[in-house]
C-alpha cells in the first residue's frame, strides 16, 4: 500500500511571528470524496456471507450506539482500531468558579488510534511492512522531465 504525500513549507512555530520555515509532509488523498458506510457495507458484503442490507444495518446501529455510549460518559475502545472519546471546546475562563455550561462552545468526537495502527517508520511489528511513502512532487518532476525530454 502506498501513501502519497507532498511537501508544504510553513512556520515551525505558528505562535512566533519570525519562526523558521520548515518543510513538512502532508498526505494527498486519492479521491475527492470520503468513503462512506454504503461503500463499507458493499465491501464487507462482498467478503462475507452477509447481505449488503444486513451489513448496512449493523454499521448504522454501531454508529448510533457509539454516539449514545459517548454521550453517556464512557470511552469506546474498538480492539484493533482505537479509542473514541468526547472533547469540549470553550474560550476558557480565568476564574474556574465562574465557568458554566454556557461557556461551552462545542462538542467533538476524538479518536486515538491503537498502537498497531499508529505507524513509526522502521517498526517491523506494525503494518509498516506493507506501507510505502511516495513523494508526489518527485513523481511529478520525473513525469515532467520524461515528457520534456521526449519533445
Amino acid at each position: 500500500m502506498a501513501i502519497l504525500y507532498k511537501k508544504v513549507v510553513r512556520s515551525s512555530d505558528p505562535t512566533q511571528a519570525n519562526s523558521a520555515k520548515k518543510a513538512y509532509p502532508v498526505i494527498i488523498y486519492r479521491y475527492s470524496h470520503a468513503a462512506n458506510l454504503a461503500e463499507f457495507s458493499k465491501e464487507i458484503s462482498n467478503n462475507s456471507y452477509l447481505s449488503e442490507r444486513d451489513v448496512s444495518s449493523v454499521l448504522n446501529n454501531f454508529c448510533r450506539l457509539l454516539k449514545k455510549t459517548l454521550i453517556c460518559g464512557r470511552l469506546v475502545n474498538i480492539d484493533g482500531l482505537g479509542c473514541f472519546s468526547l472533547s469540549l471546546q470553550s474560550q476558557g475562563i480565568e476564574n474556574p468558579e465562574k465557568l458554566t455550561a454556557a461557556d461551552i462552545s462545542g462538542l467533538r468526537i476524538c479518536f486515538r488510534a491503537n498502537k498497531d495502527i499508529r505507524l513509526k517508520v522502521g517498526n517491523a511489528a506494525t503494518c509498516s511492512d506493507e506501507l510505502v511513502f511516495i513523494d508526489i512532487d518527485r513523481i511529478n518532476n520525473k513525469f515532467r522531465s520524461d515528457t520534456s525530454s521526449k519533445q
